[in-house]
C-alpha cells in the first residue's frame, strides 16, 4: 500500500511539473519568441567596430576620394581555454584539437534544476547543432552528461556521423535502458569502470581506465587525525546547504586545537567561503589548481560531499566520511530508479558500507562529530576504517586511463 502510494505521489508530482513545463514552452516559443531569437543570436555573434585612423583625402574640389568609415568584424573568441586549463587538452592537440564553442556550461543537477534551465537546455543543442553542420564533424564524443547526450542525439541523430560516449551513465546504479540507449544509438563507449562491461555490445565497448588513477598520489603515512580535508562540493546549492551543517561541526571539534580545517574550493566561491569563515583561525583555504592532487594526499581525514572527490580520497588512500542532502523531490525521485542503497562507488560495487555515509536527515553536525571522534580517538578503529578502504578500492578493479584508446579508435575510424 505504501509502495502504490509513493508511486501515486511521484506521479502527481511529475504532472505537476510537466504542466509548469508545457507553460513555460508556450511563453518561449509564442509569446516571447521574436524576444528570444534575438537573444540567441545576441549570445552567439559580437560585433566589433574598429575605426580606420587615415583620415579623409580630398581632391582639389573638396571632394571625397577616401574616407574612414566603421567596419564590422566577426571572429571567433577562444577564450575558454587558457593557461590555467590547456594542459586538460593536451592529449588531443596532436588532432589539431580547437575548441569551437565557447559555451559557457552550466552545472545541472537534480529534476528540478532540469525544469529551471529548459530554455538553457534547448539553446545548447541548438548551438551544437549550428557547430556540428558549420564545420562537417564527422566523429562527436559527449564526455560523461549522458542524458544531455541523449537529448541531443533523438533530435539532431546523422547517419553521417559517429557518435560515441566518453564515461558511460552508471547504468549499474541506474535503470539498464540507458545502456540499451547506447547499443542501438552510439558507435563506441568509452567506460572508466569495467563492472558496466556486461551491459554493452562487445563492438562498441571500450575499458580506458579512470582518469583519476594518473592524476592522484597515494599517500603511505598513518598519521594521527591533525590535518583534516572540507570539500562543500562544487554546485551553488550544494555548498549553500553544506556550509550551514559544516559550520556547526566546525564549532563542535573546537576541543581539538590541534586540529587544521582544510576547505578545496574553486575560484568562484573563495572569496564567500573565506568570508564565511573569517572568523575561524584553524581554517587554510585552497584553489583547486596544480597542486590540489598532493595537497589532499597530505591529509590525514576528509569530510567531503558525495561526488568525483570520493574517488580521489581513495586514490590517495585517505580516510574519509561521505556526506549528502538533495530536495525532497529530487531525492524521491532518486529513490524510485536508483536501484542501490549508498552513493559512494565503494560501497556500490562492494555491496556493503565501507566509506561512512550520512545522507539527507542523517547528515548532522553531531552525527559527523560523533563518528570523527571515534576514529581520531582509536587508533585501532581508524587503521582498520583505512584498511577496509584500500581492500574495498582494490577490489573494484581500476585501472590507469589509456587515452591511447580513444585516439587509436580515431585513427582507425577516420
Amino acid at each position: 500500500m505504501f509502495s502504490k502510494f509513493r508511486l501515486n505521489l511521484i506521479f502527481l508530482i511529475f504532472a505537476i511539473f510537466l504542466s509548469l513545463i508545457f507553460r513555460e514552452l508556450f511563453i518561449l516559443q509564442i509569446i516571447n519568441n521574436d524576444e528570444n531569437t534575438q537573444d540567441i543570436v545576441n549570445q552567439n555573434f559580437e560585433t566589433f567596430y574598429i575605426p580606420a585612423p587615415r583620415g579623409e583625402i580630398l581632391d582639389l574640389n573638396g571632394n571625397k576620394l577616401a574616407e574612414s568609415i566603421l567596419e564590422p568584424y566577426l571572429f571567433l573568441n577562444q577564450k575558454k581555454i587558457n593557461e590555467e586549463n590547456i594542459t586538460i587538452y593536451k592529449q588531443f592537440i596532436s588532432f589539431n584539437f580547437n575548441d569551437l564553442t565557447n559555451i559557457k556550461i552550466t552545472p545541472i543537477m537534480g529534476f528540478v534544476d532540469i525544469v529551471c534551465n529548459l530554455k538553457y537546455l534547448f539553446n545548447l543543442r541548438i548551438k551544437i547543432k549550428e557547430i556540428v553542420d558549420l564545420h562537417l564533424f564527422t566523429h562527436i564524443f559527449f564526455v560523461d552528461s549522458f542524458d544531455f547526450s541523449k537529448f541531443y542525439i533523438q533530435k539532431f541523430k546523422s547517419n553521417k556521423i559517429k557518435y560515441c560516449q566518453i564515461v558511460g551513465p552508471s547504468v549499474f546504479i541506474w535503470r539498464s535502458s540507458k545502456a540499451k540507449f547506447i547499443n542501438s544509438n552510439f558507435d563506441k563507449i568509452f567506460s572508466i569502470f569495467s563492472i558496466e562491461k556486461s551491459y554493452y555490445s562487445p563492438d562498441i565497448y571500450d575499458y580506458i581506465g579512470h582518469p583519476l588513477k594518473n592524476k592522484t598520489y597515494y599517500s603511505k603515512d598513518y598519521n594521527e587525525i591533525n590535518n583534516i580535508g572540507i570539500f562543500l562540493g562544487s554546485r551553488q546549492q550544494e555548498i549553500h546547504k553544506n556550509i550551514l551543517i559544516i559550520k556547526k561541526l566546525l564549532v563542535k571539534l573546537k576541543k581539538y586545537k590541534e586540529l587544521v580545517f582544510n576547505f578545496f574550493v574553486t575560484t568562484e566561491y573563495h572569496e564567500f567561503i573565506k568570508n564565511y569563515f573569517k572568523d575561524n583561525s584553524n581554517i587554510q583555504i585552497h584553489l583547486n589548481d596544480n597542486s590540489y592532487y598532493k595537497k589532499i594526499s597530505k591529509l590525514d581525514f576528509a569530510f567531503a560531499c558525495s561526488g568525483t572527490v570520493h574517488l580521489e580520497l581513495c586514490f590517495s588512500n585517505i580516510p574519509h566520511l561521505i556526506f549528502y542532502k538533495a530536495n525532497i523531490i529530487n531525492y524521491s525521485i532518486f529513490k524510485l530508479f536508483v536501484r542501490s542503497k549508498y552513493l559512494s562507488l565503494v560501497n556500490i560495487f562492494n555491496k556493503k558500507e565501507i566509506v561512512k555515509e550520512f545522507i539527507q536527515n542523517d547528515f548532522t553536525a553531531t552525527n559527523l562529530s560523533n563518528f570523527f571522534t571515534t576514529l581520531k580517538l582509536n587508533k585501532d578503529k581508524l587503521y582498520n576504517y583505512r584498511k577496509n578502504m584500500f581492500d574495498g578500492i582494490r577490489s573494484s578493479n581500476f585501472e590507469n586511463f589509456r587515452s591511447s584508446i580513444i585516439t587509436d579508435y580515431l585513427e582507425k575510424s577516420s
